[in-house]
C-alpha cells in the first residue's frame, strides 16, 4: 500500500531532479552550442564511423566507456546539432548522478533536505565550470564521485547493491583510479552482518576486476606513474584561489573533519562513521588524481564533492547538538558555500570561447559541397580542431 509519506517522498525526489536540471543547464547555457577542446568531440566521429565495439576502444591508453556511450547517443543526430545534443546528454547524466547521490545519502540520513543538498554538491561544484560542464570526456569524474559516496554507505549497499555495482562497473571501465575509493569497503568487509559482507565483496570484485582490465591495457608502469610527461605538478606564480582551493581544500577539510569527529559532543553523532569514510576517500582521490593528472580542474571535482558532502553531514549533526546557535551556524555555512558557487557558477572561458559549433558546421558544409571527398577541420573551444570527413558533414 502506497502511503502519503511515500508519495510525498517521491514528489520531493522528482522536484529535486527538476531543480538539479534547471541549475546544470543554467551553468552550461553559454557553452551549450560549443564543444570543449579537451576530449570534447573525439569520441563522436568514432561513434559515427564504427559499430558498438568502439565502446571498448581505449582513449588514449585506458578504456573510457562512459564518454563513448554518451557519444553513441550524440552520433544519432545530424552533425549540426552535435554540440547541443552532447551538452544535453552530459547535463542529464550529471542530474542522474546527483539523484544517485541523493538516494545513497538518504539511506543514511532519512532526511530529504540533507540528501538533496548532498546531490546538489555535485551539480554546483565550482571547479566543474572550467572544462567539465557539458563535456563528454569528463563524465568519468562525477561518476567517480557518485560511486565513492555509495561505497561509504553501508545502508545504501544493502538497499541498492545491483545499482551500485552497475554504476561502479561503468566507472571502473572509464576511470583507472576507481580502486582508491574502496577503502571504506575494505572496512565494511569486516562487518558482522553477513549480508553486508557478501554485497561488499561483490562490489570489490567489480572494482578490482575493472582495475585489472585497465592495468592490462595501460600497463603497470603507466598506471602507477600516470601521464607525468604532460601533467603540471608544480605550483606557478599567480595561480589564484580557484587552483589553490582545488588542490588543497579537499584534503585539508577532510583532516579538519577527522579532528572534529574526535571531539566529545561530536564523537557519537549519527554521521560520524560515514564522515570518516568520506574523508578517507577524499584524501585518497585527491592524492591519486594529483599523481595521475597533476594540477587540473577536472581532477578536483570528485574530492571536492566528497568534502562538501562530509561538511553537510557534519553541519546536520552540529546543529542538532548546538541548537541555540543553529540559525547562526547555518547562515555561516550558507555564506561559505554560496560565494564560490556564485563566483564559479557559469561555464568558464575554456568552454565558452571560440566559434559556435553550428557556425563551424555551416562553413564546413559550404566547403564540402565542392569538395565531397575531402577532410575538413571544425574549430572547438578555446583552441584546437576536430578533423571530420566531408561525407559526415553533408550527411542528412
Amino acid at each position: 500500500m502506497v502511503t502519503k509519506q511515500t508519495v510525498a517522498r517521491n514528489w520531493w525526489f522528482v522536484a529535486t531532479g527538476f531543480v538539479y536540471t534547471l541549475l546544470i543547464f543554467a551553468r552550461d547555457w553559454k557553452a551549450v552550442n560549443r564543444i570543449g577542446a579537451d576530449t570534447g568531440y573525439t569520441y563522436v566521429p568514432d561513434a559515427v564511423k564504427e559499430n558498438l565495439w568502439v565502446l571498448f576502444k581505449p582513449f588514449p591508453e585506458y578504456f573510457e566507456i562512459s564518454g563513448r556511450a554518451a557519444a553513441e547517443i550524440v552520433a544519432i543526430f545530424p552533425i549540426r546539432y552535435h554540440a547541443i545534443v552532447s551538452s544535453t546528454v552530459v547535463n542529464l547524466i550529471w542530474v542522474a548522478l546527483g539523484l544517485f547521490i541523493y538516494a545513497m545519502v538518504f539511506q543514511e540520513s532519512k532526511n530529504q533536505v540533507v540528501s538533496s543538498l548532498a546531490g546538489l554538491a555535485l551539480i554546483v561544484a565550482p571547479h566543474a565550470n572550467e572544462s567539465s560542464l557539458g563535456n563528454i570526456g569528463m563524465i568519468k569524474f562525477p561518476l567517480t564521485a557518485a560511486v565513492a559516496i555509495a561505497f561509504c554507505s553501508s545502508h545504501a549497499i544493502i538497499k541498492y547493491p545491483k545499482l551500485i555495482a552497475i554504476v561502479a562497473l561503468i566507472a571502473g571501465l572509464s576511470q583507472p583510479i576507481l580502486f582508491v575509493t574502496t577503502l571504506p569497503l575494505l572496512w565494511l568487509a569486516k562487518s558482522r552482518d553477513r549480508e553486508l559482507r557478501r554485497k561488499v565483496f561483490s562490489l570489490l570484485i567489480v572494482v578490482y576486476g575493472t582495475f585489472i582490465i585497465q592495468v592490462l591495457k595501460v600497463g603497470l608502469s603507466l598506471a602507477i606513474k600516470g601521464r607525468s610527461g604532460s601533467s603540471v605538478k608544480s605550483l606557478w606564480p599567480g595561480m589564484g584561489l580557484f587552483w589553490y582551493s582545488g588542490i588543497f581544500f579537499p584534503t585539508l577539510f577532510a583532516l579538519l573533519i577527522f579532528a572534529l569527529n574526535t571531539v566529545k559532543p561530536i564523537r557519537h553523532t549519527k554521521f560520524n562513521q560515514i564522515r570518516y569514510f568520506l574523508g578517507v576517500s577524499t584524501i585518497a582521490l585527491a592524492v591519486s588524481c594529483f599523481i595521475l593528472g597533476g594540477i587540473a580542474d577536472r581532477y578536483f571535482i570528485a574530492p571536492m564533492t566528497l568534502a562538501w558532502i562530509s561538511g553537510i553531514l557534519f553541519l546536520d549533526d552540529f546543529v542538532s547538538i548546538f541548537k541555540k546557535i543553529r540559525k547562526f551556524t547555518i547562515a555561516i555555512a550558507f555564506v561559505f558555500a554560496i560565494v564560490p558557487v556564485v563566483h564559479w557558477f557559469e561555464a568558464g572561458w575554456f568552454l565558452t570561447s571560440g566559434p559556435t559549433w553550428t557556425s563551424e558546421v555551416d562553413q564546413a558544409t559550404e566547403f564540402c559541397r565542392d569538395h565531397p571527398d575531402s577532410e575538413v577541420e571544425l574549430l572547438v573551444s578555446p583552441w584546437g580542431y576536430s578533423e571530420t570527413y566531408c561525407w559526415q558533414v553533408v550527411k542528412k
